[in-house]
Order: C-alpha cells, then structure tokens, then sequence
C-alpha cells in the first residue's frame, strides 16, 4: 500500500504543477478552414466574440449547403489551477498569505467547429464556393478551402 502511495504521489504533483500551462485554442477572432477528404466536407473552426450559429457553403448560384450542426467548443471563461506549488486539499494558509493562483486559460471568445458537406462539384469548382456564417447578429464570408487529396 505505501509503495503505491510513492508512485502515485509523485504523478499528483506532476499534475498540480503542470497544470499552469493550459490548452491551447485558436487565436482571437479568425476563421479555420479546411477540407476534409475523408469525409468530403469541409471542417470549419471559427473564434469570435460573439457566438457562431449558422454555418453554410455557398456555391456561385448562390444555393447554400448548411452544416449539419454548429459545436460550441469553448465559451468566454477564465480557468483557475490549484495554487502553483500547492497540494490538492491543502487547509492551512502560509505565512504571508495564500499562494497565488495559476491562471490556465483565460478567454473571451466562443469557439465552434462545424462540418459542412461538400457538393459533387466542389474538387472542380472549389474557388466559385465561400463559407457563410452568423457570427452574432452579423454575417461573415471567407474563402472556401482548396480541395486537397490526403
């Protein structure tokens, strides 16, 4: 039982410690394109203020293509660790005061992905096609991806 409790400790600290890194999101305020071929569609990731609803692919004669859904990923937050250097359950309070807090993450975007089918035409006429979103109450267009084989 001790041994296991040696062995464990030490991944517990490891894990406190580390925890000041975080994950990583998309940059503020941009749009991720990309086509999938495994799939045929094209896989989107958008980072805004405000939230993405819609998502859809717009051909030359102006006929979308929608998402199936919009994901949300990630809302405006702010991440908290553990103290850095402190023990999960840790009572008492040092001299001096509490350690300091470990911001992880912090974030005032939404982020979602969602994935767009693409039509049979799209290898062929891929420039003719923009993504149309409804970031909020306003309209975002970005080139579509170029088709890509693998």
């Amino acid at each position: 039982m001790k041994k296991d409790i040696l062995r464990i400790v030490p991944a517990l600290i490891a894990l406190v410690l580390g925890g000041c890194g975080g994950t990583a999101l998309p940059p503020p305020n941009t749009v991720q394109a990309r086509f999938d071929p495994q799939v045929r569609a094209v896989q989107i990731v958008v980072s805004e203020l405000d939230r993405t609803t819609q998502a859809e692919l717009v051909g030359a004669d102006g006929a979308p293509v929608q998402a199936g859904s919009v994901g949300l990923v990630s809302v405006p937050h702010v991440y908290y660790n553990l103290p850095c250097g402190g023990l999960a359950g840790q009572a008492a309070v040092p001299p001096g005061g509490p350690p300091p807090i470990c911001v992880a993450e912090q974030s005032d975007q939404y982020v979602v992905s969602a994935s767009i089918p693409a039509p049979a035409d799209y290898a062929q006429r891929w420039t003719a096609y923009r993504v149309r979103l409804r970031v909020g109450s306003r309209s975002l267009t970005v080139a579509a991806p170029p088709p890509t084989t693998g």
